[in-house]
């Protein structure tokens, strides 16, 4: 008997969010799983991984995304954002290592937070023109290594009054739903090519 295609979620609290919509989604199609906790900034996800790849199983599609975390900003975190030169080499690093399981790996780049959304000076905050600036340097990477792209922020950015939760920053349901829509779109080559 033919067993079922494994697909691997990663990412942070967006993904964990539209993650039980697409594994109700792909229910008859393939295995969903990802980590329970929140894969948070890159360099969390690289040292994380492998004990991911170990509880979950060597999956044969990964869909993910590093990026909110990294380009935030945290008055209690040292540095307060994570450098793009240090996200750069981590997400590469990270590329390597996922393409050393042998998955078909697509990439989700980082959603935006509402353009009204205030930019305090202590706790989390986010400015959507560095969003995008982390966003291209991971899409250049990705293009240089043929990945394909899920681009979960032109999802978003198209209605983020739709889309964004009251916090500005986290999909509220329709959001959840547009996304996981799009993450399940941006398996289908990979499900047909697993059979």
């Amino acid at each position: 008997m033919a067993t079922r295609p494994k697909v691997l979620l990663l990412g942070d609290s967006i993904r964990m969010s539209y993650e039980p919509l697409v594994r109700e989604a792909l229910k008859d199609a393939a295995d969903v799983a990802g980590p329970t906790d929140n894969c948070a900034f890159s360099l969390y996800t690289l040292q994380s991984v492998e004990r991911w790849l170990d509880e979950l199983g060597p999956p044969d599609i990964i869909h993910w995304n590093n990026g909110i975390h990294d380009s935030g900003h945290n008055a209690d975190r040292s540095p307060k954002q994570i450098p793009l030169v240090a996200y750069a080499t981590t997400i590469e690093y990270l590329l390597q290592l996922l393409q050393g399981t042998g998955a078909r790996i697509v990439w989700a780049t980082t959603t935006p937070v509402h353009p009204t959304r205030p930019f305090p000076t202590e706790g989390w905050s986010w400015m959507n023109e560095e969003i995008d600036v982390y966003n291209a340097v991971a899409l250049e990477i990705m293009s240089r290594y043929e990945i394909p792209v899920n681009d979960l922020h032109a999802v978003v950015v198209a209605d983020p009054d739709k889309y964004l939760a009251e916090d500005q920053l986290h999909l509220s349901e329709a959001g959840q739903a547009a996304c996981a829509e799009a993450v399940v779109e941006a398996l289908r080559p990979g499900l047909a090519g697993a059979r």
